[in-house]
């Protein structure tokens, strides 16, 4: 027969993970780091959800606002592919007929003439013409975000928050652990210089 019967079930263990099963070996700083790691548990698993649906929501909203400015101050203009230089796939061999880059030139709205470099998936050659984006000063520029644009963010943000969040809260049990280490660690040595002198009597 077991003198020495464990304590019933999951509610004892949690109990002694936690620092509250009463041993006399633990101190306040065992009890308050496992409070820490609990607290921070949870944190990450009900809070987590919530922060990554907010921060994936904003990141949504400004991509949509982003893309609605971006539309309302730029513009399109027909663009003259003066030289095409084709971009080298594994694929493709010779890289003919695939994505390339266009040497263009445009004319802003100020009637000036420039001249600048796109990307293209699509087929073209000199003499072409083209359409492209400039902005407000007439220099080139990508197309405004489009919806699906800030929807790929927002997932995007989705699977980044909760990576970060986790290295967050892992930092922060880390640097608690070390200041309760010392804590102990000093406590041990304050106990043994008051232990030491008795013990080397006995001795």
């Amino acid at each position: 027969m077991n003198p020495h019967p464990p304590r019933a079930g999951w509610i004892g263990r949690t109990l002694r993970r936690a620092g509250s099963d009463r041993n006399p070996m633990r101190h306040a700083s065992d009890r308050a780091q496992a409070i820490l790691r609990a607290v921070l548990i949870a944190v990450f698993v009900i809070g987590g959800p919530a922060i990554t649906a907010y921060i994936s929501h904003e990141v949504y909203v400004a991509g949509l606002q982003t893309g609605r400015a971006q539309a309302a101050a730029w513009h399109r203009v027909p663009a003259r592919v003066l030289h095409v230089t084709w971009i080298v796939t594994g694929w493709r061999h010779p890289p003919v007929g695939g994505p390339a880059t266009l040497r263009v030139r445009w004319v802003t709205s100020g009637g000036s003439s420039r001249t600048g470099q796109v990307t293209s998936a699509r087929h073209a050659v000199a003499g072409s013409t083209v359409t492209v984006w400039i902005d407000a000063s007439g220099r080139l520029a990508h197309p405004p975000l489009t919806r699906a644009d800030s929807a790929d963010r927002a997932i995007g943000a989705a699977v980044a928050t909760p990576a970060l969040l986790a290295l967050l809260l892992w930092v922060t049990a880390r640097a608690a652990s070390l200041v309760l280490d010392r804590h102990r660690l000093a406590r041990w040595e304050a106990d043994w210089l008051a232990v030491e002198p008795q013990w080397t009597k006995k001795r």
